[in-house]
């Protein structure tokens, strides 16, 4: 049965715990084998001629400015997103080099904790934002990323995904 995950924490548990999750032996060996991140799947099936992308693309032109989430940074990094949205016909990558985004999953959500996490957005992300020549595209893999970055700047984040979908052929 496919398992299709979008984010790092979800494809971590599957494949750092599968033991765990459905004890010793071949069939757990098995998942997490097969398990892979939905940016390389999508990858994998463009570079085959499984998913076509448009040459006349509306991201043509574009520089897309990737921040990644801290989980996917640290689970051994955000080249997947960064390989996925480089097949985009037309456009320019660049991974944004902006830290945390502060909100750190539901901390940010938390009243008590929401001005503690737009500064430390404010450190290093915000700024990094507000200086990116426009037409920039932002691309955030992370849902609080994305929220984190409109609250700070204005400015709306997409999801990699998001952006690819965008970007296919008629």
């Amino acid at each position: 049965m496919p398992i299709v995950g979008c984010e790092p924490s979800c494809l971590g548990t599957l494949t750092d715990e599968y033991l765990s999750l459905l004890g010793a032996g071949s069939a757990a060996a098995a998942v997490a084998a097969s398990v892979q991140p939905l940016a390389a799947l999508l990858t994998s099936a463009i570079d085959d001629g499984d998913l076509v992308l448009s040459e006349d693309s509306p991201l043509r032109g574009h520089t897309i400015a990737f921040h990644p989430h801290c989980h996917e940074r640290a689970g051994g990094g955000p080249g997947a997103h960064l390989e996925l949205l480089r097949r985009i016909p037309g456009v320019s990558v660049r991974e944004l080099d902006a830290g945390c985004c502060g909100m750190a999953g539901s901390f940010g959500f938390e009243a008590e904790h929401y001005d503690i996490s737009l500064q430390i957005g404010e450190l290093r992300l915000f700024p990094a934002v507000r200086a990116l020549e426009r037409p920039s595209v932002i691309a955030a893999s992370g849902t609080s990323c994305r929220q984190q970055i409109r609250h700070g700047t204005g400015r709306v984040a997409r999801h990699p995904v998001s952006l690819v979908r965008s970007a296919l052929a008629p």
